[in-house]
């Protein structure tokens, strides 16, 4: 991938962050269960915003740069267009990228959850928590974090990949309806943005209860958090089971999952698009 492609990519991506931004900031307080609603004070919405934006950058980098310079390595090895590259490439990208996506997690958790503007800002939490936690507390839950997110990253590149051969064939079979003789099976933007939107359901909704189990245990320490659940901080088996006692576990699976999906869908398709127009990988 050129330099011009990943740099329209990532700023695609920054960019729906964003514009989403406050849809994060309450989904974060949601799955916790700070807060329920989606009336928050205004400058709420947007705490957290300079750590997503400062970490996505090169997190994002490495993540689609990884996943298909991986999938081109592998190709003698296990084929182009099969499951079992698209997974390999899905968890080689995640497990590169979350040294970086783990922090910006930790530090943009910690100052959604706050609703005074004297807490100060994103650098004065990370003193903060350096000082307090050391480096090790900017990796909180990142164990969990990979078991969360390399499962996200297979699903949704398999999703993406098969919807992307689906379309193709779809597309193939109206021109030869037509009785067209063009070769070409390029896909257009809007098929491209129905392959992320499907990918992005697919693994969002497969991921939720661990997505929720993450941001809880990387937050168990906040005081907001330990005022109402002290004992998440015990570990993940208590985080999970404080989780299924409030709520159920079938409420579980799927607590925040719609604020979740308004949140990422449109950063992921406006990603794709800009990346499989600019530089599609055929």
């Amino acid at each position: 991938m050129d330099l011009a492609t990943i740099a329209a990519a990532v700023a695609g991506a920054v960019g729906s962050r964003v514009a989403f931004h406050p849809l994060d900031t309450i989904r974060t307080l949601q799955q916790t269960s700070v807060a329920t609603g989606y009336r928050l004070p205004f400058a709420q919405y947007w705490r957290g915003l300079p750590a997503a934006v400062g970490f996505t950058t090169p997190a994002f980098t490495i993540y689609l740069v990884s996943y298909r310079q991986a999938k081109k390595d592998l190709e003698p090895y296990l084929g182009n267009d099969t499951a079992l590259n698209y997974i390999v490439s899905g968890a080689i990208a995640e497990f590169t990228s979350s040294v970086l996506w783990t922090p910006m997690e930790v530090v943009k958790g910690n100052m959604q959850l706050k609703s005074e503007s004297k807490t100060g800002g994103t650098w004065a939490m990370i003193k903060q928590m350096y000082q307090t936690q050391g480096l090790k507390g900017f990796y909180r839950g990142y164990w969990v974090g990979l078991a969360v997110f390399t499962p996200h990253s297979i699903v949704w590149w398999y999703t993406y990949e098969k919807m992307k051969i689906y379309l193709k064939s779809t597309n193939a079979l109206n021109e030869s309806l037509a009785g067209s003789t063009s070769s070409s099976l390029d896909l257009t933007a809007s098929q491209y943005a129905i392959a992320s939107a499907v990918s992005g359901t697919a693994a969002g909704t497969a991921s939720n209860f661990l997505d929720v189990l993450k941001t809880r245990q990387q937050l168990a320490i906040a005081v907001e958090v330990s005022r109402l659940r002290p004992d998440d901080q015990l570990g993940l088996w208590k985080v999970a089971k404080n989780l299924i006692r409030e709520v159920g576990i079938v409420r579980a699976m799927f607590k925040g999952l719609h604020v979740r999906l308004m949140y990422s869908l449109p950063s992921g398709i406006l990603s794709m698009v800009i990346v499989e127009k600019l530089k599609p990988e055929g």
